[in-house]
C-alpha cells in the first residue's frame, strides 16, 4: 500500500518535473533559435551590404584616394546598375588604354594628309573634339585638392590641321605641370567605359610648324585627357580663376621679324579676346626676350608670367589654350580670327602699347606746308644701300624730310617704335626692319626695296601682303642685275643671273647664302624717283 502509493504518488511528481523540464528546454531551445535566426540574417544582411558596396556602388562613393566627403568632380555619382560590377578591371585596364592612345594626334594628322585645307579643319575638327561630360554642381569653383570644379561641360578640341601650328583648346579642370611639359584635362565623366573619350596629343606649342629646324629645339608638350581613376593625374598646387596660354619662345626667336610673325602676332590672336583676364605660360630661357617685349606681354596680360620649363608646381585652370593660333606670315585673317581681329587692330594695339600718338600720317594738301617724314633704314650689315648719300638726296629733292634709323641689338623697342611713328613713310631693302611697319599710322606708305634674285613673292609674302593687311599703301621696287654687286662676284652668263630658280632649287641655305648675305644694293635714283613721287600722291588721299 505503501508501496502502491508511493507509487502512486511517485508518477505524479515525476510528470510535473518532466513537464517543467520540458518547459525550461523548449524555452532554451527557442532562444537558442530565434538568436542563430537574428544571427544569421544580420551575417546574411551584412554579406548582402558587402557584396553590394562593391558591384553596385552607392550614390555618392568616393573612389579618389585624396578626396573624402566632398561633392565635386572628382566625386563619382551613379546610379546602382549592374554594369558596374566591372568597374574595377576597366580601372585596372586605364593605363594601358592611355598608352595605346599616345599616337591618336600624329595618326589622325597623318591621316588628313593631301586632303583639301577645309576637309582637313572640318575632318580633323570632328575627329579632336572627342571629351564632352556634364559634372555635378553648377557654376566655376576650385577645390584645393581636385583643381576646377565646372558648372560646364568639360571639352577638348585639338587642331593638328593648320600647317603654321597645333593648336588644343581646353576647357573644365585643366591642370599644368611645366616642369614635365605635361598638360591634362580631369574629366568631369568618371566612368571608365568609353575608353575613347581618353586621348593625347604631342604638340610643340611655337607657330612655324612646317619649319623642321625651327622647330628642332622646341620641347614637346604632351597634352591628354583622364577620367582621374588612375594615378597619372598631378594634384594642384596652385590654383587660378583665369584662362592660360602656353606657348615656347625658341625657334628663330630674337630675330626682329621672327619675333613678331612666329610669336607676337599669333600671341595676339590667341590671348587679346580675354582682355588681359589670362595667363601666359612660356617655356624659354630667353629671359632678354622677355625683357624686350614685356610692354606688349603685360599689355596682354595682367598677371604673373609663369615660366613653364623649371616650374615644378601644378597650376590649375577652368581653361587653357596650348599652343598659338596663326593664319600666314606676320597677318591676321579676321574670317578665322577671335572677334574678327585684324592687323589693323594689331597695329592699333600697338601704337596703344608704346603710347604712340599719331593714327593716322600727314595729309599732304592741307594747307599746313609741312614736309612728310620718310624713314630711311640703312642696314649696315648684308644688302645694305652702297650709295646712301646719293639716295638721300633724291629722297629730300622728292618732298621728304629724311629720317635715318634702324634698330640694333639691344635697342628698345618703345624708342624704336616713337621713330616709325612719327614718320609718313619707311622705305628699306628687304629684312627684318621692315618690320616696324607695325607702329606706322594707319593709311601710311612702306617701300620696300627687293634685292635680285627672283625674290619678289618672298619679299611680299613677309611685308607687302600683311603691311596692305594693316591699311598702309605697300609700294615696291625690284632692283636690276646693275644695281646688285653681284655683277662683282659672278660673271653676267652665271646661273645666278640667266638662272635664278635654279639656284633657289638648291635650297633655302644655298639661296640666301647668294641673294641675300652676299648681295648689296646701289640703287638707280633716277629710276626709283618716280616710286617717290607716288608715294607722295598716296599722302594726298
Amino acid at each position: 500500500m505503501g508501496y502502491e502509493m508511493l507509487l502512486i504518488k511517485s508518477p505524479h511528481r515525476m510528470e510535473s518535473r518532466k513537464l517543467g523540464l520540458a518547459l525550461l528546454v523548449g524555452f532554451c531551445i527557442g532562444v537558442v533559435t530565434s538568436f542563430i535566426s537574428i544571427t544569421l540574417s544580420t551575417a546574411e544582411q551584412q554579406f548582402s551590404l558587402a557584396y553590394g558596396a562593391r558591384a553596385n556602388p552607392s550614390p555618392e562613393i568616393n573612389l579618389h584616394p585624396h578626396i573624402s566627403g566632398r561633392s565635386a568632380t572628382g566625386v563619382i555619382r551613379m546610379k546602382q546598375t549592374s554594369s558596374s560590377t566591372n568597374y574595377a578591371a576597366h580601372s585596372t585596364g586605364q593605363t594601358k588604354d592611355d598608352a595605346v592612345e599616345l599616337a591618336s594626334g600624329k595618326e589622325t594628322e597623318e591621316a588628313n594628309h593631301g586632303e583639301n585645307e577645309a576637309e582637313r579643319v572640318q575632318h580633323t575638327t570632328q575627329k579632336q573634339e572627342a571629351i564632352e561630360s556634364k559634372p555635378p554642381g553648377i557654376g566655376d569653383r576650385f577645390n584645393e585638392h581636385i583643381g576646377f570644379e565646372r558648372g560646364e561641360a568639360t571639352k577638348a578640341a585639338c587642331d593638328l590641321s593648320n600647317p603654321r601650328t597645333d593648336v588644343c583648346e581646353l576647357h573644365g579642370d585643366v591642370r599644368i605641370h611645366g616642369k614635365s611639359s605635361s598638360v591634362v584635362l580631369v574629366s568631369a565623366d568618371r566612368e571608365p567605359r568609353n575608353p575613347e573619350r581618353r586621348q593625347s596629343w604631342q604638340i610643340k606649342p611655337y607657330a612655324r610648324k612646317f619649319d623642321k629646324a625651327a622647330m628642332a629645339h622646341i620641347q614637346q608638350m604632351s597634352v591628354r585627357s583622364s577620367n582621374g581613376l588612375g594615378d597619372d593625374v598631378p594634384r594642384c598646387t596652385t590654383n587660378h580663376s583665369v584662362p592660360a596660354v602656353v606657348f615656347a619662345i625658341g625657334g628663330y626667336s630674337g630675330n626682329y621679324y621672327h619675333d613678331f610673325t612666329d610669336v607676337l602676332v599669333p600671341l595676339f590672336i590667341t590671348s587679346r579676346r580675354f582682355d588681359g583676364e589670362v595667363q601666359l605660360v612660356i617655356g624659354t630661357t630667353k629671359l632678354w626676350w622677355i625683357s624686350k617685349y614685356e610692354p606688349i606681354l603685360r599689355k596682354l596680360s595682367r598677371y604673373e608670367i609663369v615660366y613653364s620649363g623649371s616650374d615644378d608646381r601644378v597650376h590649375c585652370y577652368p581653361h587653357a589654350i596650348v599652343g598659338l593660333h596663326s593664319h600666314k606670315a606676320m597677318s591676321i585673317d579676321p574670317a578665322r580670327a577671335p572677334n574678327g581681329y585684324s592687323m589693323v587692330d594689331f597695329t592699333r594695339f600697338m601704337r596703344s602699347t608704346y603710347s604712340l600718338g599719331r593714327d593716322s600720317p600727314i595729309r599732304l594738301g592741307d594747307g599746313g606746308g609741312r614736309k612728310p617724314r620718310l624713314l630711311l633704314i640703312p642696314r649696315q650689315g648684308t644688302r645694305r644701300f652702297t650709295n646712301f648719300r646719293e639716295i638721300v638726296g633724291v629722297v629730300e629733292e622728292s618732298g621728304f624730310e629724311v629720317v635715318v634709323a634702324e634698330a640694333k641689338m639691344g635697342s628698345k623697342v618703345a624708342e624704336v617704335a616713337r621713330v616709325v611713328n612719327s614718320c609718313d613713310v619707311m622705305m628699306g631693302v628687304h629684312g627684318a626692319g621692315l618690320t616696324n611697319f607695325v607702329f606706322l599710322p594707319t593709311g601710311a606708305v612702306i617701300i620696300q626695296v627687293v634685292p635680285f634674285g627672283n625674290l619678289e613673292n618672298i619679299s611680299r609674302s613677309c611685308f607687302g601682303y600683311s603691311s596692305e593687311d594693316a591699311k598702309l599703301h605697300y609700294l615696291e621696287y625690284s632692283i636690276r642685275e646693275e644695281e646688285s654687286s653681284l655683277i662683282e662676284q659672278y660673271p653676267r652668263d652665271h646661273p645666278v643671273f640667266k638662272d635664278p630658280k635654279s639656284i633657289h632649287r638648291k635650297g633655302w641655305n644655298k639661296m640666301g647664302e647668294v641673294y641675300l648675305d652676299k648681295q648689296n644694293v646701289k640703287l638707280d635714283v633716277n629710276r626709283f624717283r618716280p616710286l617717290l613721287l607716288k608715294a607722295r600722291q598716296l599722302l594726298h588721299r
